[in-house]
């Protein structure tokens, strides 16, 4: 798999990212668990692969662009995204935004006591497992996110190991479940609420003004769109603001130019919010300084 990393995470403990290993979890096919907290972008993750591993990212808070073998995947609170063994992945130099996942790693090449099931049982989630024929997996509800937090709680306590892979197996079968149904679909309210936000996104968008279109009150408009889409409408509108902006300063256009045409205040507020989701700032993205790999990342 050429310039790709195959990558297996190492015990890893920092103030917003903890990642635990087989080592500290002692879970048969739990490879890696982790959590991390992104209080501002991180830079991009390079193509990498886990070798005999399935992997599966819940998205709990703000959204992260992913890309699998040249497609790309936006994915939001809610989501679920996941990668079969040996499939290349990345963020396809779109640096993670702020926010929050929980994550883990399965090594499915030898079922036997894996999760601590039966070899029958195991055999059978495996190939479940296998059958998945999506990336993204969309709940629409907190319910299987509340479950892996629970899990993610227990794995920190090795006498509780028993309990962390009960929610991880429960989990996995209602993701299977899920992968299986009809995709979540948008209310047309909310539906109506994006097409507005897409036709005007160069305009300074007022929260106020899209919820009056859509025929709900703000606060109704903030809740409800943060239930379908997993993120915030301020945080939907910046993420567009903030991809369009980086095709309109390739084309040559000046960081002042491209801040009036987006509805910015000022070009001084749109690179703080080009900062905030890209951990860069729009000249030093020019540069290519958005390729840096995170540091809990390198070999």
């Amino acid at each position: 798999m050429e310039n790709a990393i195959n990558w297996i995470d190492k015990y890893y403990i920092s103030k917003y990212r903890i990642v635990l290993t087989n080592e500290q979890l002692q879970i048969p096919g739990l490879r890696t668990f982790g959590n991390h907290i992104m209080t501002s972008a991180v830079a991009p993750l390079p193509n990498h692969y886990h070798e005999d591993c399935f992997e599966f990212t819940f998205i709990l808070k703000g959204a992260i662009s992913f890309s699998v073998e040249g497609t790309d995947y936006k994915i939001s609170g809610n989501d679920v995204f996941m990668t079969k063994p040996n499939e290349i992945h990345s963020t396809d130099l779109t640096p993670l935004s702020a926010g929050e996942i929980i994550w883990f790693q399965l090594d499915t090449k030898d079922p036997h006591n894996f999760l601590f099931l039966s070899d029958e049982a195991a055999n059978d989630l495996i190939s479940r497992l296998k059958r998945i024929n999506c990336h993204v997996i969309k709940i629409g509800h907190n319910t299987l996110h509340d479950n892996i937090k629970t899990a993610w709680k227990f794995s920190t306590e090795l006498e509780r190991r028993f309990l962390t892979a009960n929610y991880i197996t429960l989990t996995l079968y209602n993701l299977i479940e899920y992968a299986n149904q009809v995709q979540f679909k948008l209310t047309p309210d909310i539906g109506k609420a994006i097409d507005y936000i897409l036709n005007h996104i160069n305009l300074e968008l007022s929260l106020d003004e899209i919820a009056k279109i859509s025929f709900l009150s703000t606060s109704q408009f903030k809740q409800k769109f943060k239930m379908q889409m997993g993120i915030t409408p301020r945080h939907f509108i910046n993420l567009l603001k903030i991809d369009l902006s980086k095709e309109m300063l390739k084309e040559g256009r000046s960081v002042t130019e491209v801040a009036m045409a987006l509805g910015f205040s000022s070009s001084s507020y749109f690179s703080v919010v080009f900062r905030r989701y890209n951990a860069c700032s729009p000249s030093e993205y020019l540069k290519h300084k958005q390729h840096i790999v995170p540091e809990y990342f390198r070999k």
